[in-house]
């Protein structure tokens, strides 16, 4: 599987990645086992990018993700996140809560590195900051000090959907110079990912796309881009793969995985060549066009 590089950063990711949090969580969560086959399954189809979270309720993706990669240490980036006061929100439900002090982040650290059992992490995110976040001086002393202490490599941050987070994600990657932004991107939804992408490699960082298979483009207008798949040896989700990947910044992606099948056909979009300048100037002028569908209607037939 081709890699890339994550922005300057001496941090190598395979072109697709697999998040580990929604196999864990979710209306349906996987047992153990099938977790694990499937994080053996994409250690074998060449996936060197694992992204987890310390949120779920016992930190099953990290202790799961650390078990799998332990004996391919240096074949594998590992990403988890922090911030969300998982203790907090068990007594107060309405809502996560997030605690951004240095005290919480070296208590998170401690715990992630402990479920993991591997040290350092390749690269550790702040989860959904706000503006208050990106702006703590002493927050991010404590990132840097991390790092000369080998417990991390890099830090980034991860963004919400639609605007939010992306004045956060511009304000990391200019005032902090974080490693990495992960944030939407994908051929219906391209800002604000275009425009973090464009910030990060202006500021030596990269973009890992979350929902590159455009999730909630209606099935309707979704039909529009059939083209892309029609007598070209590929699937759509692997062409709509390669349009998040067309960009340079772009690291990797981050596709849903629902089984091995799946697993395996997106894995195989990163051997795959990419899209012609046709296929792209067509899906702009669709993008620009709502793939025909109105504001808050159907699409058009």
């Amino acid at each position: 599987m081709r890699s890339r590089r994550i922005g300057a950063t001496d941090l190598v990711a395979s072109e697709v990645g697999l998040a580990v949090g929604p196999l864990v969580a979710g209306p349906e969560p996987r047992a153990d086992e099938e977790v694990a086959g499937l994080l053996g399954a994409a250690l074998d189809l060449g996936i060197g990018y694992f992204g987890a979270t310390d949120s779920d309720d016992d930190g099953r993706a990290e202790r799961l993700l650390g078990a799998a990669v332990r004996g391919h240490r240096d074949e594998v980036t590992v990403a988890t996140s922090f911030g969300e006061d998982t203790e907090r929100r068990l007594f107060q439900p309405a809502g996560p809560r997030q605690d951004w002090s240095p005290a919480f982040a070296g208590r998170a650290l401690d715990r992630s590195l402990g479920r993991l059992r591997l040290e350092p992490v390749d690269l550790w995110q702040l989860d959904h900051p706000g503006m208050d976040a990106v702006a703590s001086d002493e927050l991010f002393t404590f990132l840097d000090a991390q790092v000369q202490k080998g417990k991390i490599r890099a830090y980034g941050v991860v963004l919400g959907p639609g605007r939010a987070g992306a004045d956060e994600g511009l304000a990391a990657l200019d005032g902090r110079r974080v490693a990495a932004v992960q944030a939407v991107y994908n051929a219906a939804e391209q800002e604000p990912g275009r425009e973090l992408a464009r910030a990060a490699a202006a500021a030596g960082a990269g973009l890992v796309a979350r929902d590159p298979l455009a999730p909630r483009l209606p099935a309707a207008a979704r039909s529009r881009l059939d083209f892309l798949a029609r007598d070209r040896g590929r699937t759509l989700d692997q062409a709509l793969l390669r349009f998040a990947l067309a960009d340079p910044a772009v690291a990797t992606a981050l596709p849903p995985i629902r089984d091995r099948e799946r697993l395996a056909e997106l894995a195989a979009a990163a051997d795959l060549p990419d899209l012609d300048r046709e296929d792209l100037d067509r899906l702009a002028e669709l993008h620009e066009a709502g793939f025909g569908v109105p504001a808050g209607g159907r699409p058009a037939p």
